[in-house]
């Protein structure tokens, strides 16, 4: 070879893009449908799984249809699968509702402002942030929704000479500390609980403390970090798009940060959205039964009648909210704040359409992670998979059983992220196996919420996960590295408390 020959160096493996990841994942499953038998379970009346029912079925493998449906029919759902199309329609109306507040400079501003006066107090920030994420998690098992928490926060992270991986570890990890520790989330706790036969309220006292313990380690995870990028922002992983990112995800640099009237008012939408956001997503009623005021206000609405003719007859009480009513939310307040400014409005509209057309990439994740579960449930390999779980618990002693069984629901959790499905699907079996194990059923609920919360902060079924990480423009392996080591950490410390629980 010449000396001036240049010498080819190896291609760097670049990790694919998570479209790629995901279809992957489905494409998988599906070549698995063809080696694992099918299987189901005897459902009871409530069309939970009935231990030790399980029986072999005949196999449905899934094919090069199957595969490419199963995106589509996650987007619009079928039969017992709920589809994405109202997360994935409220992703994008939130994407014209962040637009619009760009357009309007209102919340730019006032962004400015709260960095400028926190630029000795990061720590401070990222703890409020975090408490702020895991209270939503446990009260209402904030998940789908993170992106919208993602985008709000991450312009005042970047001001603060930090990288958007801050800002996703604070959605992220903070929204499922509190999953992890779900102490009244409904959705979690409350239907794993109701499939047990127990009250929701049994182990909380020990849910409350993990609730504490897992807030504060993700806090001083997160600002190590942080303190990490601050010192050295050529570490980290993102460092590359440090410009892009501050383009896309501005914060204002103009030294006048006095906001107008209207301004202020448009300010004050935004802050009143998010407070109706949650208001509306707490189950007011799972929490105490008495608290009917919501459903006693719309009820009264009903039968006066100018009322009931103005504002309609089938308004959704707050506490039960759901992505329907959080993307009409949103798109008001998009409306309302663009005619505060006094926008014409074909302004509106166009803002309105460009704000959605920014998150398109974001909104098609989630039906593609949908699909995986449409590939197993069509493949019927679910049953059979949970079947092996059971087998492998059935005989062991209880310190070992615990940390076997959040294993299992580690993975379980990883190929069905959905807590209710999760807990329909696993809940009847793992407390008859815990019965049987001598293990207090309320640990058994607390495990399979530690796996749920675990399996979101990582698996590529995550859509918390993969709509931030896209939206950061952000690798999934790059994340895998940097919540790998974190995971594994919050998984022994989870170990701990399961094996103290059982031991007391």
């Amino acid at each position: 070879m010449s000396d001036n020959e240049p010498v080819k160096g190896k291609k760097k493996f670049k990790m694919p893009n998570t479209y790629v990841i995901l279809f992957g994942v489905i494409c998988f499953i599906a070549v698995l449908s063809w080696f694992v038998p099918g299987g189901a379970y005897e459902l009871n009346a409530n069309g939970d799984a009935i231990s030790g029912t399980y029986h072999i079925v005949e196999s449905n493998p899934q094919g090069l249809w199957d595969v490419f449906m199963a995106p589509i029919t996650g987007m619009l759902g079928s039969g017992a699968i709920s589809g994405a199309i109202a997360i994935s329609l409220t992703i994008l109306l939130f994407g014209s509702f962040l637009e619009m507040m760009e357009e309007t400079g209102a919340v730019k501003t006032a962004l400015k402002r709260i960095t400028m006066k926190n630029q000795n107090n990061m720590h401070l920030l990222i703890g409020i942030l975090v408490c702020l994420m895991s209270f939503l998690g446990t009260l209402e098992g904030a998940y789908e929704e993170g992106i919208v928490y993602f985008l709000m926060f991450v312009p005042v992270i970047l001001a603060l000479g930090l990288d958007t991986v801050v800002a996703i570890m604070i959605v992220v990890l903070g929204t499922q500390a509190g999953c992890l520790a779900s102490t009244v989330n409904p959705f979690a706790t409350g239907i794993a609980s109701g499939i047990a036969g127990i009250s929701a309220g049994d182990g909380m006292g020990m849910r409350v403390l993990m609730l504490v313990v897992f807030t504060g380690l993700v806090i001083f995870i997160i600002n190590r970090y942080a303190d990490k990028v601050k010192a050295h922002p050529e570490k980290s992983v993102q460092f590359f798009r440090r410009k892009q990112d501050l383009i896309e995800f501005p914060v204002s640099t103009n030294e006048n940060l006095e906001l107008s009237g209207r301004q202020k008012g448009v300010l004050a939408i935004f802050v009143l959205t998010f407070a109706i956001m949650v208001v509306g997503c707490v189950p007011w009623t799972s929490i105490n039964p008495d608290w009917t005021f919501f459903e006693q206000f719309v009820a009264w609405i009903g039968v006066t009648p100018v009322l009931r003719e103005v504002l309609g007859s089938d308004i959704t009480p707050f506490g039960s909210w759901y992505f329907p009513e959080i993307a009409m939310l949103v798109m008001v307040m998009t409306l309302l704040a663009g005619i505060v400014m006094r926008y014409k409005a074909d302004k509106i509209i166009d803002t309105l359409i460009k704000g959605a057309a920014g998150l398109v990439s974001t909104a098609f994740v989630v039906p593609l992670a949908r699909g995986i579960q449409v590939v197993m449930d069509g493949g019927q390999i679910t049953p059979t998979i949970l079947h092996m779980c059971e087998s492998t618990l059935s005989a062991l002693p209880p310190v070992a059983f615990v940390i076997v069984a959040l294993i299992c629901y580690f993975l379980i959790a990883c190929l069905i992220p959905s807590s209710t499905g999760l807990a329909a699907a696993t809940m009847g079996i793992m407390a008859a196996l815990s019965q049987f194990a001598g293990v207090d059923v309320a640990i058994m609920v607390t495990i399979y919420c530690m796996a749920l919360g675990l399996a979101k902060m990582i698996s590529p079924t995550s859509i918390v996960v993969m709509t931030c990480t896209s939206a950061a423009h952000m690798s999934y392996g790059d994340w895998v590295k940097r919540a790998a080591p974190i995971v594994g950490f919050l998984f022994l410390v989870c170990c701990v408390f399961l094996t103290v629980a059982v031991m007391l």
